[in-house]
């Protein structure tokens, strides 16, 4: 009984342990076998843990991935060779390619050696005797005549210290003494024939004007007088002043036709005012001009037979002999810078 009462008591002991959970789990914990996986967490830093042996896993460098190709067999980057791709060592560099659209620049002119078109060229001077034009003063009453400020028809003679402006011409005759150096001269050539063909042509016109005023008998010296015809039937005098009054025209004519001589008397003058040029003056002289010492005379003389300048005077205009010569003495003589007006 005794007996049996202790086995009894052993029994409900174990039962009690194994209905307890607490105690169902701690014994089954300690019968349960071991894993690896729990030896490594239970048994890190005991000395007394056994060694487990881990399986020998290959690193990570060491696996081959049969995903990724062996790129061994890859040759580098720059020894790739694409079939696609031209050769380009055949092709020439950009400074020899020859382009066939483009002329050969190798024969065209350097512009350093192309003449600019503005360039003044050469030109030989016009032949003088084929001249018909009025010369520097253009064409007008005289035509041809207007380029000389002395022109004979015999002889153009000049004594002292002349200082001339203008071309010297005589024809027929060919005799020129004492003319200034550096003067343009034409002695008895096409020129100064042609001029002297053209001073007979004006002189005539001039003489066949109607008379605007008849002057016969008086002197010229102290008047004032318009632009207009004025008369001589036999010779013509000035002494002291004449005052020739322009009136503001545009190229004023004022012509005197004197029937024999001209004679001005010594410092004499022909004074242009309002307009008035020397260029528009004519003295249309049926024998010869005598222009006194000292004088300051104006006009174009146009004498039938010669023209005398006596010693000083100075003139503005010109000189021209139809016939006869021309004859200076220190005087000083420019044709006048206008140019040569047509008769109305």
């Amino acid at each position: 009984m005794a007996a049996l009462l202790a086995a009894g008591c052993g029994t409900r002991s174990i039962l009690g342990a194994v209905s307890d959970p607490d105690v169902l789990d701690a014994s089954m914990e300690a019968d349960a076998p071991e894993t690896s996986t729990d030896v490594a967490r239970t048994d890190l830093g005991r000395s007394d843990a056994p060694d487990v042996t881990l399986p020998d896993v290959p690193g990570a460098l060491d696996a081959p991935d049969a995903s990724r190709p062996d790129v061994s067999d890859v040759p580098a980057a720059l020894d790739v060779s694409d079939a696609s791709l031209p050769d380009v060592s055949d092709v020439p560099a950009a400074l020899d390619v020859s382009d066939t659209s483009l002329p050969d620049v190798s024969d065209v002119a350097d512009v350093r050696d192309v003449a600019l078109v503005d360039t003044p060229v050469d030109r030989p001077d016009a032949p003088d005797a084929p001249m018909i034009d009025a010369g520097p003063m253009g064409t007008g009453t005289l035509g041809s005549a207007a380029r000389f400020t002395i022109l004979a028809g015999s002889t153009v003679s000049n004594t002292g210290l002349t200082t001339i402006t203008g071309e010297v011409g005589v024809s027929p005759g060919l005799a020129l003494v004492g003319i200034p150096a550096g003067t343009v001269v034409h002695a008895g050539d096409p020129v100064a024939a042609l001029a002297q063909a053209d001073t007979t042509v004006a002189y005539n016109r001039l003489a066949g004007l109607p008379c605007g005023t008849a002057l016969t008998g008086r002197d010229l010296g102290g008047m004032t007088l318009s632009p207009g015809v004025y008369c001589f039937t036999s010779s013509a005098q000035l002494t002291g002043t004449l005052v020739l009054d322009g009136r503001g025209q545009t190229n004023p004519l004022f012509v005197f036709q004197v029937g024999s001589t001209l004679v001005t008397s010594n410092i004499s003058v022909v004074l242009l005012t309002n307009g008035a040029r020397s260029c528009g003056v004519y003295w249309q002289t049926g024998s010869s001009a005598t222009v006194g010492i000292g004088s300051n005379f104006s006009g174009n003389i146009i004498a039938l037979g010669s023209v005398t300048l006596t010693t000083g005077v100075t003139l503005q205009g010109r000189a021209l002999a139809r016939s006869g010569g021309v004859t200076m003495d220190t005087n000083s003589v420019s044709n006048a810078a206008c140019p040569d007006p047509a008769l109305p």
